[in-house]
């Protein structure tokens, strides 16, 4: 496979990146501000649950997907900052949200998995919630790993609108839709 340089990503990953950023983010402000002062013994909490898991698995297929076509699509040269330090920090910024990502769907499954979510959400058995999901290590790693996901979201967007409007960098035009042009690069 030869490399290739292109002006901007292609659309499928356009699509995925910003279905996935509002899908995440609205994933984050249920769990935050719907399902965390919820009381388990609310019945709607059953209804918002399915909901969130399902997104969970929808975020996890579509992420995958993405993975699987940026490995094999041309993109834009990496932007810079004019910091080495920050220009380091880019790429392990980016590959950290894919992992944070991951991490919260496991975890969030795994919970689901240990407080029987199966039975009482999904085949509405009748089964209550447990009292708390607190009492689950995994529910507590989920618990930390969406705060950090929604720290390193927000650096995110912090460092795309300072290369767009600091920098003077159309750094937001790469991942919309428009004319691409890709440019082979020798090996």
């Amino acid at each position: 496979m030869s490399h290739a340089l292109a002006s901007r990503y292609q659309p499928a990953l356009v699509v995925l990146h910003w279905r996935l950023a509002l899908l995440i983010i609205a994933l984050l402000c249920v769990g935050y501000f719907l399902l965390a002062d919820m009381p388990n013994t609310d019945p709607k909490k059953l209804d918002i649950l399915m909901w969130h898991m399902a997104g969970g698995m929808f975020v996890f297929a579509l992420t995958i997907l993405r993975l699987i076509i940026r490995r094999w699509s041309a993109r834009p040269a990496t932007a810079t900052t004019g910091s080495r330090l920050l220009d380091r920090l880019a790429p392990i910024a980016h590959g950290s949200l894919y992992v944070i990502v991951v991490l919260v769907i496991a975890s969030g499954y795994s919970t689901g998995i240990i407080a029987g979510l199966n039975r009482s959400v999904l085949q509405r058995n009748g089964e209550p919630l447990p009292d708390t999901f607190g009492v689950f290590p995994t529910f507590q790693a989920h618990a930390v790993l969406v705060t950090l996901l929604a720290i390193v979201i927000a650096a995110h967007i912090a460092a795309a609108l300072y290369h767009q409007f600091v920098l003077k960098v159309d750094l937001i035009r790469r991942m919309w839709f428009g004319q691409r042009t890709i440019v082979p690069v020798g090996k």
